[in-house]
């Protein structure tokens, strides 16, 4: 057996359908098919300063889990046609390469087992490696593949959403979609396993398809052993990305145990938080996961889960804002991987009791030592407002400002003003921490949204966002340092480079 049979089974068995489809769930996905086809035929890759020119946006370094989210998109309810030639191995490939290099996926899988009909909404974010699902009773999971390793769960039920280490194999989100596609390279690696490659159509629409059957080998749907595990995936032929999916699971003589259906699209934007997705601005935040600085020891707990370790008090930070030099978040339809505005205030951030604002009127260095406009203090001097006087201009491209805090500290939040008097994004922001001023030892980034690395700081996965009079909020996670640095490269609206306010909460360290 391969060494990740296992995981895949463990997958797969988490999947669920009689064998007469309720038509109601029919026509939902006969209408998500003719939307994928439409988008898919429509793909906008638009090169941040020249629009006019197509490029890749993301590295290679994200194949993973773009290839995974196709995989477990797994098939159609097309005429099933299986064992063909070794080909269609090698003609998969260009589904993978084709997916992997779109920014998000979204998709509505339909299980059904048992003459019960349940159905979810995903949605995936290739670039950032994270995902979002939403249940029919409104129960929302998310799972962050990126820096934070972090899953997020949000009980209707309880108006909780909890927060977790993102565990290590699951059969949910971006992590089982890693052990998808690895077990459906092992699948369509064994001896008695072919790949059949075929042309159909669905819906009036030509599709291209692949299919593999196997011997499930112990797995077991409701103490049901499962005989034979079927896939195929459906493509739109001229983009060769999944359009459809299919994934059924049978019993001792053929009897269908379970079938789950997927219809899928690519948006050229998502959610950017499970707020977006349903969960409740006023529901309750437990943080369970291991080793994160503050539990809170009187919050609700779900059912059954463990006790959180006892902690340090949280409290909300109290942040003063400016004020707001426009209505609304106006999208720049331009600039890629953009983060979706946000609908109402912001929900508030819970750092340790004692946490204070450790930047005011502490010294700031740039590497531009002549700005155009203003002076490096103004940085920390606590006036947030977009108003004239009060931000510094450095030069175009690439630009740093460093603050010193000058004693090393347990950071929290990092909470920035660019330039908030006009909605306008800036590329390549990066945020740094490290106890040594020159940043050549102990960095440890907590903020980056450069995709491609074109400045050189590793490719980011942090989403863009629109200046607004809010700031943009950056969890520090309790990192410590004493040298916080910003960079920048440029926004929408010109090459340079501008900076309101900067502020860091967080604790000395004694």
């Amino acid at each position: 057996m391969f060494e990740n049979e296992k995981e895949f089974q463990k997958l797969v068995a988490g999947m669920e359908i009689d064998t007469e489809p309720n038509p109601a769930h029919r026509e939902r996905l006969r209408r998500q098919m003719l939307q994928a086809f439409e988008q898919t035929a429509r793909p906008a890759r638009i090169d941040r300063r020249q629009p006019e020119r197509v490029v890749p946006l993301y590295s290679l370094s994200i194949a993973k889990l773009a290839v995974a989210a196709a995989i477990v998109i797994a098939a159609s309810a097309a005429v099933w046609m299986w064992f063909g030639p070794p080909a269609g191995r090698a003609a998969f490939d260009k589904v993978r390469l084709a997916t992997k290099q779109m920014s998000w996926m979204h998709a509505v899988a339909t299980r059904q087992q048992g003459g019960v009909v349940r159905t979810t909404e995903y949605w995936y974010n290739f670039a950032a490696r994270r995902a979002y699902a939403l249940m029919e009773d409104g129960a929302v999971v998310g799972w962050d593949d990126g820096p934070a390793q972090e899953k997020l769960g949000y009980s209707p039920r309880l108006r909780v959403l909890a927060v977790s280490d993102l565990p290590k194999a699951g059969l949910f989100g971006a992590e089982s979609a890693y052990n998808l596609v690895d077990a459906f390279a092992v699948f369509a690696a064994r001896d008695d396993v072919e790949v059949q490659e075929w042309t159909a159509e669905r819906e009036g629409r030509g599709v291209q398809a692949y299919g593999i059957e196997t011997a499930a080998r112990g797995l077991t749907v409701d103490r049901q052993r499962v005989a034979r595990l079927k896939i195929t995936v459906m493509t739109d032929p001229e983009t060769n990305r999944v359009v459809a999916a299919d994934i059924e699971r049978h019993g001792d003589g053929g009897r269908l145990l379970v079938r789950e259906e997927w219809a899928v699209s690519y948006p050229q934007s998502g959610p950017g938080d499970v707020y977006d997705v349903g969960v409740p601005r006023t529901a309750r935040v437990m943080d369970m996961r291991q080793g994160y600085i503050g539990t809170p020891v009187d919050e609700p707990q779900p059912v059954g889960t463990p006790e959180p370790r006892p902690g340090v008090r949280m409290e909300p930070l109290r942040i003063e804002l400016p004020r707001a030099m426009f209505t609304g978040t106006p999208q720049n339809r331009r600039v890629p991987n953009l983060e979706k505005p946000r609908k109402g205030p912001r929900p508030p951030f819970l750092a340790p009791a004692g946490t204070e604002n450790l930047a005011l009127g502490k010294p700031v260095s740039s590497s531009d030592r002549e700005p155009l406009l203003g002076s490096l203090d103004l940085i920390t001097d606590g006036d947030k407002q977009a108003v004239e006087g009060s931000f510094v201009e450095l030069g175009p491209f690439l630009q740093h400002v460093t603050i010193d805090l000058q004693q090393r500290s347990e950071i929290y939040a990092v909470l920035l003003w660019h330039q908030h008097r006009w909605p306008r994004e800036y590329y390549d922001v990066v945020v740094q921490v490290s106890d040594d001023r020159t940043f050549r030892t102990g960095v440890r980034t907590i903020f980056n949204n450069d995709m491609d690395n074109s400045i050189g700081l590793g490719t980011g996965t942090d989403l863009h966002y629109t200046e607004t009079y809010e700031g943009k909020l950056i969890d520090g996670r309790g990192v410590r340092g004493r040298y916080v640095r910003l960079y920048s490269n440029g926004n929408t609206n010109d090459e340079l480079n501008h900076y309101i306010e900067v502020e860091v909460y967080g604790r000395p360290l004694r």
